[in-house]
Parts: structure tokens; C-alpha cells; sequence
């Protein structure tokens, strides 16, 4: 991703974040930049695509993070791929506009994934 258009993005992002996670964020960000460079996300996708995708990543980030879970671990990796193919697809049915709840929706499906992986690689093993 560009990071010049993450930034920018930033400062939308943060009026949206909750109390908790706040403090999470330079860790995030920092942990956005190594994991970026390992995704393949197309540069000539429409921004708001762009602009979904970072807010669900680095909710998922925050998320893990706060959970007290590694967000680099290997078994962790694979799953932000997951998330950017699922918001893609989304992209591709929906055609969100600039004032729809698009970007409200991907922070939320970020969060959500965020404790389904954590349940999926760690607490279900518990259990079973």
C-alpha cells in the first residue's frame, strides 16, 4: 500500500478509534509497515478499496494488540491476506460510495476478524 495515502488516512482513522485502542497505535502502525510489504494489493484500486482495506488491517492490528496477541505471529500472517480478499470482494458487490458506511464496516469486519482468528489459533484449541 502507499504509505503517503495511509497516512493521510490516519487521521480519519484515529476520531474513530475507542479509548482502549488508542494507545495501541504506534505499535500497530509499526507492525502495518512489515506487514504490508507482504501483501499484494494492486495499486491502481479506487481509494476508498484502498482506504477500506488499511482500516480493516489496522483494526484487526489494534484488535490482536489489545487481545495481548502477537500480531506477527506465523500462524497470524496468512490470515491479513484472507481479510484483503474479503473486503475486495465486498468492494466488487457493493460499490460503496464516499458517503455510505462503507468505511465504518471495514473497521468493523477488521475487528471482528481480529477475534475470530484469535478464537480460530488459540482459544478453540483450548477447548478441544
Amino acid at each position: 500500500m502507499d504509505k503517503t495515502y495511509s497516512n493521510v488516512s490516519l487521521v480519519s482513522f484515529q476520531q474513530k478509534l475507542t479509548i482502549q485502542l488508542l494507545p495501541h497505535l504506534p505499535k500497530g502502525l509499526q507492525s502495518l509497515d512489515q506487514i504490508e510489504s507482504q501483501l499484494s494489493i494492486p495499486a491502481d484500486i479506487p481509494p476508498i478499496l484502498r482506504k477500506g482495506i488499511y482500516y480493516a488491517l489496522l483494526q484487526a492490528l489494534l484488535r490482536l494488540i489489545d487481545r495481548h496477541t502477537d500480531p506477527l505471529l506465523s500462524d497470524i500472517l496468512p490470515e491479513y491476506m484472507r481479510l484483503v480478499e474479503d473486503i475486495q470482494e465486498v468492494y466488487k458487490t457493493l460499490r460503496p460510495t464516499e458517503d455510505s458506511n462503507w468505511l465504518d464496516e471495514c473497521i468493523q469486519y477488521g475487528d471482528k476478524s481480529a477475534y475470530h482468528w484469535i478464537w480460530k489459533h488459540f482459544d478453540s484449541h483450548e477447548l478441544f
